[in-house]
């Protein structure tokens, strides 16, 4: 299982989606090696710009550092530089096509950019090279149920969950998204016996441990936001969560209000933000606009019937 140091775990926190590296580039020069320790601690921090410039310094001395390419493509990510964080993660996998966090980083640049499809073919990569390592699983969740097909995910989620018997600090999130990917699919069932396990099984003084009880009738819609108030980011996934749940009950208009708030006001670095920020974005197609329908066919039809026939009799 690919491990993270202290630093990481902190990033994991600030930054749910992304994930710096915290291994030294192999073979790397005493001063590549410490710009590049001083880009992550700037990384944790989110100051972008600076650890941009520690990575730069780092990849003059030691191009071919898969893990700094890694590092500075997750670094572009957060100044929202899209092409260029996709170009160092290409690279880093050339260098190392078995790099974990090449894979989770680059997909979810394609989640930023609101390419599900590539998004998700990179968590499943990342999830083929460590299936232990929770982050990608999360990260699918989020793209998929943005997409719709959430159920795919969240049986993914789930036979993760009960090969590690819910051990972990994510598993509460997990079971969460999972339980909303298959109510987005309509097989509620499984998601349902899935929660009732969490709430056994994970811890019930921590987030999301509302969120579990809410979704099992446990908690209202407005108990959950004030368990949640007292954090930003967990205010962004209550307003996600409640969301989610209500375009499965096909309550659009209130889910949109869930979903404004949390493009408007929410945590940026989390995978809640970008899973409300690509539904927002999602326009529905106006069949009046694409084509004309069987009616207006008929009419004109009937118009152009009309019009031969008078021609006829004159």
């Amino acid at each position: 299982m690919t491990k993270f140091s202290a630093s990481a775990r902190l990033a994991l926190i600030l930054l749910l989606a992304l994930l710096p590296s915290t291994r030294s580039p192999a073979n790397a020069s005493p001063e590549s090696e410490d710009h590049h320790k001083l880009g992550n601690n700037f990384l944790v921090n989110q100051n972008f710009e600076l650890a941009l410039k520690e990575f730069n310094a780092s990849l003059k001395l030691d191009p071919n550092s898969a893990a700094t390419l890694v590092d500075r493509g997750t670094a572009y990510n957060g100044l929202r530089k899209y092409a260029l964080a996709i170009a160092d993660f290409n690279s880093a996998i050339k260098l190392a096509p078995t790099n974990y966090l090449a894979f989770n980083n680059r997909g979810v640049t394609h989640f930023r950019e609101d390419d599900l499809p590539l998004a998700i073919k990179d968590f499943d990569k990342a999830i083929e090279i460590d299936p232990n390592q929770p982050i990608a699983y999360l990260n699918r969740a989020g793209a998929s149920l943005a997409k719709g097909s959430g159920i795919e995910s969240a049986r993914k989620i789930e036979s993760w969950l009960r090969k590690t018997d819910w051990k972990g600090e994510y598993a509460g999130h997990a079971s969460v998204l999972a339980a909303l990917g298959y109510r987005q699919g309509g097989n509620p069932a499984p998601g349902d016996a899935l929660l009732e396990e969490a709430l056994k099984k994970t811890d019930r003084l921590k987030w999301p441990y509302p969120a579990l009880k809410f979704l099992t009738g446990k908690l209202s819609g407005k108990e959950l936001l004030e368990e949640a108030e007292s954090s930003d980011y967990d205010s962004t996934q209550a307003h996600c969560f409640l969301a989610l749940k209500y375009l499965t009950g096909k309550d659009k208009k209130l889910a949109q209000t869930h979903l404004d708030w949390v493009v408007k006001t929410g945590t940026q670095n989390s995978v809640e933000y970008w899973i409300a920020k690509s539904l927002t974005s999602q326009k529905p197609t106006s069949p009046n606009k694409t084509s004309p329908s069987a009616a207006a066919v008929k009419q004109d039809a009937s118009k152009s019937a009309a019009k031969a026939a008078s021609a006829k009799s004159k």
